[in-house]
């Protein structure tokens, strides 16, 4: 019996938008290699899980759905789905995001021609939904080893991705991070791959992530916003611990910084005033932390502070002084 090469893990809620062109950005790569795609349907409320039958009906061999009642949520449903992967390789694509032709082959070929590298990715194009275009910036970049992890944002973009099943078991049974409270299923893999293997980068656009209002990862709401990061700088933590490693990182100073770059997009009121906590807290000898101390006392103030920040024509030294974001 042929062996499956790899495994789609698809996790989707409500995105009967974009669910069909996800799943025929999968099934249309070219390629000869036995596959599945594993679809984790949380308990939708409209009719992505309707689509999701009609292409079972169609593909009954290779689309595997998993009707999750009662909502598992994203990280139960992301390992839920993991664990019905049969596949030597696992490859993700949310339920609204695509493949560029030619993604399978490119991945699969580097896979099986380097053995001693555990996971590979590339590059996505990004497409804004609320305006319709395509943006400039391109996700994905170059990490060379588990310290750039750790020490930089995340660079790996998840539909991107094609790593080795054994290597992702071996992650959940030794980390077990769904007893964690990570608000993210990606980034602490990464960084346990890039601990236990070779993670190689193919600087190529391979993939469409369709960035909305509210991913997972983009939120309007500055307090969720606020919550997922402490969630990145949580695993930092855990895996500086784990492993015994020496870098740093003053917790209060990284909430500090995200209060203040929420506080120069929109004033409110509640992070106006942790960003006066956090700044009597660590005591920030800067100019501009101490302007936007004063001004956040003021409603009216910071707006105008925040108008500063929107207008591109401001002189470059005026912009520096005020804000002080390099």
């Amino acid at each position: 019996m042929q062996e499956i090469m790899f495994s789609v893990a698809v996790i989707t809620y409500n995105q009967e938008k974009y669910i069909s062109q996800t799943l025929d950005s999968i099934l249309n790569q070219q390629h000869d290699y036995k596959y599945e795609i594993v679809i984790g349907e949380d308990c939708s409320t409209d009719n992505t899980k309707k689509i999701i039958e009609e292409y079972v009906t169609k593909y009954p061999d290779i689309i595997k759905p998993l009707y999750n009642n009662p909502n598992k949520g994203l990280i139960n449903n992301y390992f839920n789905v993991i664990a019905h992967c049969q596949g030597k390789y696992i490859m993700e694509c949310a339920g609204d995001d695509y493949w560029l032709p030619g993604k399978v082959k490119l991945q699969i070929e580097f896979m099986e021609n380097n053995p001693t590298v555990g996971m590979c990715y590339g590059k996505a194009k990004v497409y804004n939904e609320n305006k319709q275009k395509y943006e400039k910036s391109i996700i994905g970049d170059f990490r060379k080893n588990f310290e750039e992890m750790i020490t930089n944002e995340n660079a790996i973009p998840a539909l991107c991705v094609c790593f080795k099943n054994s290597l992702i078991k071996k992650y959940i049974n030794e980390i077990q991070p769904e007893k964690k409270d990570w608000l993210m299923e990606d980034y602490p893999m990464w960084l346990y791959f890039s601990n236990e293997t070779k993670i190689q980068f193919i600087d190529k656009i391979i993939a469409v992530y369709r960035m909305l209002e509210n991913s997972a990862s983009h939120f309007t709401n500055f307090n969720k916003q606020l919550n997922f990061e402490k969630s990145v700088l949580q695993i930092r933590s855990f895996y500086n611990n784990k492993y015994q490693l020496n870098y740093e990182w003053e917790i209060d100073k990284e909430y500090f910084k995200m209060y203040r770059k929420f506080l120069l997009k929109k004033y409110d009121k509640n992070t106006a005033k942790k960003y006066r906590d956090y700044y009597e807290k660590i005591k920030v000898k800067s100019i501009t932390n101490f302007v936007i101390y004063i001004f956040s006392k003021s409603r009216v103030l910071l707006n105008i502070l925040i108008i500063f920040n929107k207008i591109r024509k401001i002189p470059k030294k005026l912009v520096n002084i005020i804000f002080d974001f390099l």
